[in-house]
């Protein structure tokens, strides 16, 4: 294959794996970057830091549209959503001084571990009568799951478990408070990022701009579907993804480990 044929199907592959990602992020309020980041590592061939970094990069924005969608659906709440929005930019600026100094092996791990808590989440009906929503709470949250976030290890994912089990929130309105949470992350996190060269722009670029779409699309379904038959699935999803995570390497081992 010559380097233009290579590089178009990156291009394409990009294109088709943001889409995923988008779909995601607009019909859950979450769960973009666990599918983004194995498709650019493993499918698209990203080494796994590049992968998580870009991840970053192109989730924000779709992150962010969708959010408008969801704001416009009547379905955000403002003054939940500011705490964890702090708490979020100062999780991704640590996140960004910190990325560079982990190693690969052990990012992976930590987000396969994240999916399998995840999708466990989705399984049981965990129902507690415990309400942290007062503002330091929520930001602390906002920061402990933002590092992760991050790293680009699905921190948004842990945090709608907080804000539905912990933060008085129903479903939507945790959605939509994580679509705002997000941005001001991946913003804290991205100087970090780009100074160490770990954005793969081509890649991102062409993810993003089909993701952009594909977000819109899911958002509006949304504010208007029940999504409950979509998060079982996408919860089998990430229990699949973070099982392999954690327990298997692949057999080329990764370019930066």
């Amino acid at each position: 294959m010559g380097k233009n044929q290579a590089d178009h199907s990156k291009t394409v592959k990009s294109a088709c794996a943001g889409a995923g990602a988008g779909l995601l992020c607009g019909l859950l309020g979450a769960g973009g970057g666990t599918l983004l980041v194995p498709l650019l590592r493993d499918w698209i061939g990203l080494d796994a830091k590049k992968a998580m970094a870009t991840s970053v990069f192109c989730i924000a924005p779709l992150c962010a549209v969708s959010a408008a969608v969801y704001a416009l659906g009547g379905h955000t709440p403002w003054d939940a959503a500011w705490p964890y929005m702090l708490g979020g930019l100062i999780g991704g600026l640590v996140a960004g001084f910190l990325f560079q100094k982990a190693a690969p092996v052990w990012l992976r791990r930590g987000f396969g571990v994240l999916l399998l808590l995840s999708a466990a989440r989705s399984f049981i009906n965990w129902q507690t009568d415990i309400v942290l929503d007062s503002a330091f709470p929520s930001a602390a949250a906002g920061a402990g799951t933002g590092v992760l976030s991050g790293f680009g290890l699905g921190g948004g994912t842990l945090l709608l478990i907080w804000m539905t089990a912990f933060g008085g929130l129903e479903q939507h309105a945790a959605q939509a408070c994580n679509l705002l949470y997000f941005p001001p992350c991946a913003l804290g996190s991205m100087a970090g990022h780009i100074k160490n060269k770990q954005i793969a722009w081509r890649e991102g670029l062409s993810a993003l701009c089909a993701g952009f779409i594909a977000a819109l699309l899911g958002a509006f379904c949304a504010t208007r579907l029940d999504a409950m038959p979509l998060r079982t699935g996408f919860a089998v999803l990430t229990a699949v993804i973070g099982f392999r995570e954690v327990f298997f390497r692949q057999k080329k081992p990764l370019e930066d480990e």
